[in-house]
């Protein structure tokens, strides 16, 4: 039987004591007046002092600070204090500090006001049902914690288990909300790749490697997916993902921009187009980092703009950590007959690893350059 085949059969609840049995006042307590001390009707003074309560509440046994504590007390209402205690209690019980507790009521303050029985407990119980570890679940309810507005039977179950059937294991599936805590709710996201012919293997690799990206709304979602399959990105591969990553992380202007950018050092609008095909992080660099680096490959090592361009990934490289020095060992080793410069041998050399590189132009010419080393440390 799943796990969640067990939790829907009999969910078993967390033993709990209640935090607060009574609103006390403890010696550093902050007492908050009134919000007015013009005269008003009794309606008006009830309101008042209730809102002082509240902000009295936050501040001293929430530890919020005076300022999100009137803030949030905009928002909520709650009678003294026996709804409140439950759930702080409750979400103690749940593995959330007084660190989370306070981001999890300035973003949500009706949470106090929720039924910790009937509205928060079997969500929580749930969460905890299909493996999401406590500190886990703590951490994501502090961040998004309007998950738990959300209906168990006509959103969280079903989510689950769609993401349940796709990804083949429960454990996946609550891996997905393990990275986002919006991860119950991609099923919109989801159908429009299988609109688009987007085959079952690939949503799963979708969903596991950016399950972040497919948060965002639909209408956003298809747009940027239609750009990538107009631009020619192949629906079944790895890099189609990271395009899609790409253009969820820049608005129009700056997509425009960077392609300026790129045209003003020397490439085309094809040429864009196809350095985007090969590496699509090519758009995420800043124009500092496209235009240092593109000045160095082009007019210190003699390379024409195409070549950058059918070679995009050499741009994200580090120009101080990689570009210079591997190319400062690359003219020593040419000026000594050791190494022929040609544009595909100068690629291999900037993109192997740091050992892959030590073995094969360090120690292997350590003998004939002893100093070698030390050119490529910077100590030369």
């Amino acid at each position: 039987m799943s796990k969640l085949a067990n939790f829907c059969k009999s969910r078993t609840r967390v033993p709990r004591n209640d935090l607060f049995h009574h609103f006390f006042v403890p010696q550093n307590v902050i007492l908050v007046k009134p919000f007015s001390s013009r005269k008003s009707s009794p309606g008006v003074r009830k309101n008042a002092s209730e809102k002082s309560f509240i902000v009295s509440y936050l501040v001293n046994l929430c530890g919020m600070s005076l300022k999100s504590a009137i803030s949030a007390s905009d928002k909520m209402t709650f009678k003294p204090p026996k709804n409140p205690d439950a759930v702080i209690n409750l979400l103690k019980d749940y593995g959330c500090t007084d660190a989370h507790i306070r981001q999890i009521i300035t973003k949500w303050p009706d949470v106090l006001s929720s039924c910790p029985d009937k509205t928060l407990l079997p969500k929580l119980d749930f969460f905890r049902s299909i493996g999401v570890p406590l500190p886990t679940l703590a951490h994501n309810l502090s961040v998004y914690p309007f998950v738990l507005r959300r209906s168990l039977k006509n959103a969280l179950i079903p989510s689950y288990n769609d993401l349940e059937n796709l990804l083949g294991s429960s454990e996946k599936a609550a891996h997905v909300f393990s990275c986002n805590p919006r991860g119950f709710g991609i099923s919109s996201t989801i159908s429009v790749l299988r609109e688009r012919g987007v085959p079952e293997s690939s949503i799963v690799m979708f969903v596991l490697r950016k399950p972040t990206l497919i948060m965002i709304s639909k209408e956003r979602f298809a747009r940027h997916a239609d750009r990538a399959i107009e631009m020619g990105f192949d629906t079944s591969k790895i890099p189609f993902i990271n395009a899609m990553k790409v253009f969820s992380g820049m608005n129009e202007l700056t997509l425009k921009r960077k392609m300026e950018v790129h045209r003003m050092c020397g490439w085309s609008e094809s040429d864009t187009v196809s350095a985007f095909l090969r590496y699509p992080s090519c758009l995420k660099l800043s124009e500092k980092k496209i235009t240092d680096s593109m000045d160095f490959l082009v007019s210190e090592l003699g390379c024409e703009p195409v070549d950058m361009a059918n070679r995009p990934v050499l741009l994200g490289l580090s120009l101080e950590k990689r570009l210079k020095p591997r190319c400062l060992v690359a003219r020593v080793l040419e000026e000594n007959g050791l190494w022929e410069r040609t544009i595909s041998g100068l690629t291999t050399l900037l993109k192997m690893t740091e050992k892959e590189f030590l073995k094969r132009f360090i120690v292997k010419y350590e003998k004939e350059v002893p100093e070698i080393l030390d050119i490529y440390r910077g100590k030369l």
